[in-house]
């Protein structure tokens, strides 16, 4: 009777430390994003808001909608290519994006990312490894072009103190990347071959999850390896990142706002750095404020550019998210089996553990 007890005793134990670490990431989130609000409140005019946002330029705003769609399915593309060879089919995969970003948008700590994983894996019979490795790549790719962009910009915009802290860890992370896609190869074998005895010596020679995720996550990472893939992954990056400045410029068109070129390039930058930070649901509050911020530095009012921001969050995030909700519909059944059969394991650990 005792053994049962003590083998769910940690299964609770870290049960109980992931849903604590939950909420304080939840709180820490809640906490940042009252303050963006507070700061924007502080330093706004929501009558010159309301004004700016009537006297928009409707067919800019319908242009750049059409162009963040463009460079949503670059990156579904993308993704497809970092998930070869699979035989994976873009429409199933297009319509796994969009729900992954509708649960984004409406729960906290981006918890989209794991129907990201988990939905490709049930719909399209991905090894769970292989999919984690594609969003891995994604990270490091896009880190990469970040980077490019920002040493693009450095003779035109003084980096403020944030983003240079913020510039270091993203240059870390892809030294950690490219070192990784340099060794792959070589450590493949060895790796696996100790990640299987020590499976086995704790788990059983019946147990081979580890192995099997693994071993998709180094095959994921291989094949960018090959020049081809890497060249499409190139490409659509490319296409992706453009398209994403686009947006932002045709917003500065659409409100009438006199910024120079570098604007639209800087602020992409500064939304996906300051955005990785965590905040409520959609990024509220913290999205605006860093708009607020870095139109400032180009002399656009507090008040302009939060009519900026409202727009491009309702572009970026808003209109996607309802894409989502369709996309979401025929798999709606999928999405509560699979959030069921969590709730079913962590009641059965509790229940273990009592």
């Amino acid at each position: 009777m005792t053994r049962p007890v003590m083998k769910a005793l940690p299964e609770k134990g870290f049960a109980d430390k992931r849903s604590r670490k939950a909420r304080l990431s939840i709180l820490v989130g809640a906490s940042i994003s009252v303050l963006a609000f507070w700061l924007i409140a502080r330093s706004v005019n929501l009558s010159e808001v309301v004004f700016a946002l009537a006297q928009s330029d409707l067919r800019w705003v319908a242009l750049a909608f059409f162009t963040q769609l463009l460079a949503m399915l670059a990156l579904v593309r993308r993704w497809q290519i970092l998930l070869r060879p699979y035989p994976t089919h873009f429409l199933k995969l297009a319509q796994i994006y969009f729900i992954t970003h509708l649960l984004n948008t409406l729960l906290p700590v981006k918890l989209g990312i794991v129907a990201r994983i988990a939905l490709p894996v049930e719909m399209e019979g991905l090894n769970t490894g292989f999919a984690i490795g594609s969003i891995a790549i994604e990270k490091v790719v896009d880190t990469l072009f970040m980077l490019a962009l920002l040493l693009a910009l450095a003779p035109f915009v003084p980096l403020p103190l944030w983003l240079r802290e913020s510039l270091a860890a993203s240059v870390l992370l892809v030294f950690v990347g490219f070192l990784a896609l340099a060794s792959v190869r070589r450590i493949r074998a060895p790796l696996l071959s100790a990640l299987a005895h020590v499976e086995t010596r704790f788990l059983g020679a019946q147990s081979k999850r580890l192995v099997t995720l693994v071993t998709g996550m180094l095959e994921s990472i291989a094949q960018l390896t090959q020049r081809r893939e890497a060249l499409a992954v190139l490409v659509w990056t490319l296409l992706m990142w453009f398209a994403g400045i686009l947006v932002n410029q045709m917003l500065l068109l659409a409100l009438g706002i006199p910024a120079d070129w570098s604007a639209a390039w800087f602020l992409l930058v500064v939304l996906q750095l300051g955005t990785r930070v965590p905040a409520l649901p959609a990024n509220l509050g913290v999205f605006h404020y860093l708009v607020i911020l870095a139109l400032g530095m180009y002399g656009v009012s507090a008040s302009a550019a939060l009519a900026y921001a409202l727009l491009l969050h309702l572009i970026v995030f808003i209109l996607p998210a309802i894409i989502g909700a369709a996309c979401a519909l025929p798999v709606s059944a999928e999405l509560l089996r699979l959030a069921s059969a969590g709730r079913q394991r962590a009641a059965k650990g509790e229940h273990a553990a009592q």
